[in-house]
């Protein structure tokens, strides 16, 4: 029924309408097998073509583009008319199995992609980039980038960095890769600092500045949020709000400031901004105070940031995430004790690109997630939030390690890695 669905609604003329009851009595039945291949069979071409292809769901349009060259035309024509902007949420789930599941917010479905043919090592982090976030995996003899957000095309191999690290930042700025701080004392030389910088370019690493000193006690992946845009990356510490941007291409620090426009907020987040310029978005969670007889909440907020001086921009107001999502992603603990909560400062982990991105417990990321979707204009930076259920692979091994990462998929990747399932959100 999934064809007929799609067809309902899209308008048809007349002479359409009369090859359709021609075909009804040969078509019947049989749509409600393989959607696709039904779809194919019935006389559809141009505009109403065009409008089946809208509502088709991205993890089956790689098959679609499949069936003729007349669909190919449409899905890349309905494609140009309304792109889909909204990266996905990517989750490399490591345990018992290795395997992957992706989001699209625009079905509101999770994609179960099969296993990568070529061998990918279980120690694995994440590279940052403007187009998108890819896995990789750091060894003494290089360091191996997927191909693909989906994790599915064969690794670009480089060199590894000078300095072993054990939890660095990685970062794709252009066609540079970006290696900061993380470096494992044990192995560090003498007058060699642990927040070194190391750019590869032209299939090598240059040795750069050190962090700023703001930032050099938190030098590790673990306690710094990262946003990358074409230019520049940029790092805040998670709990201070000291924050600095590096520009490879000039190998040079930009100025350091502390992000902290709410003092009762107890950990920070970056994600890049509105496209076409050097902005942010900088997230933040608080506890705040509760009444007589109300446990405390977790409120969450976002601010506009200018990238250049890392001040807020002027005239932005800032945007609060729903409080039923806030709770969701916090859930209070009924039977837990009321102080101790108070002591545990919420912990959010932020993945994003110029259109939007996501939102999760970072102490607990098989919660879920909130996608957001940046405004345009001038104005609050949030237009929008949505409720992201936990995939359902993930809730099948709660025990995993967890590598979540977002980025635009298009028919490329999807043809690479043909999804094995779809579920629907719920």
């Amino acid at each position: 029924m999934v064809a007929l669905e799609m067809c309902a609604g899209v308008g048809v003329r007349g002479h359409e309408l009369k090859h359709g009851r021609q075909r009804h009595e040969e078509v019947g039945s049989e749509v409600a097998g393989d959607g696709v291949a039904s779809l194919a069979e019935m006389d559809l071409y141009g505009d109403v073509l065009e409008s089946v292809v809208e509502r088709v769901p991205a993890a089956d349009l790689a098959a679609s583009a499949r069936v003729s060259r007349e669909w190919l035309r449409a899905v890349r024509a309905a494609l140009r008319r309304r792109p889909r902007r909204l990266p996905w949420l990517v989750v490399h789930l490591h345990g018992r199995r290795r395997r992957t599941a992706a989001y699209d917010p625009h079905s509101g479905a999770w994609v179960t992609v099969p296993a990568a043919r070529h061998d990918t090592p279980s120690h694995v982090r994440l590279v940052r980039g403007a187009g998108g976030d890819r896995v990789c995996a750091l060894s003494l003899s290089g360091l191996a980038v997927s191909g693909d957000p989906l994790g599915k095309d064969v690794c670009v191999a480089l060199k590894a960095p000078g300095v072993w690290r054990v939890d660095p930042v990685f970062a794709a700025v252009g066609d540079r890769v970006v290696a900061l701080g993380g470096a494992c004392q044990l192995a560090l030389g003498e007058g060699e600092d642990a927040s070194v910088v190391e750019v590869h370019e032209s299939g090598s690493w240059t040795a750069c500045g050190p962090m700023p000193a703001e930032l050099r006690e938190s030098a590790a992946a673990t306690w710094l949020s990262v946003a990358a845009t074409d230019q520049r990356v940029y790092l805040t510490d998670r709990s201070t709000g000291w924050a600095s941007w590096f520009d490879p291409a000039k190998q040079q620090w930009g100025p350091t400031c502390r992000l902290r426009p709410d003092a009762t907020v107890s950990t920070w987040g970056l994600a890049p901004g509105r496209g076409g310029a050097e902005r942010l978005v900088l997230f933040g969670a608080k506890r705040c105070g509760r009444a007589e007889q109300a446990k405390s909440r977790v409120v969450i907020q976002a601010w506009e940031v200018d990238g250049d001086g890392l001040a807020l921009s002027r005239g932005a107001a800032h945007d609060t995430m729903p409080g039923e999502m806030s709770e969701r992603l916090f859930p209070r603990d009924e039977d837990g004790d009321e102080e101790d909560e108070e002591e545990m400062s919420p912990s959010i982990g932020v993945c994003g690109n110029a259109a939007g991105g996501y939102v999760y417990n970072a102490a607990d990321p098989a919660i879920g997630a909130v996608l957001y979707e940046l405004r345009d204009g001038v104005g609050s930076a949030v237009e929008r939030w949505e409720w992201v259920p936990c995939a359902p692979s993930v809730e099948a091994e709660p025990l995993g390690r967890f590598i979540l990462a977002c980025s635009p998929v298009g028919l490329d990747e999807l043809a690479r890695g043909q999804p094995a399932a779809c579920t629907a959100a719920q």
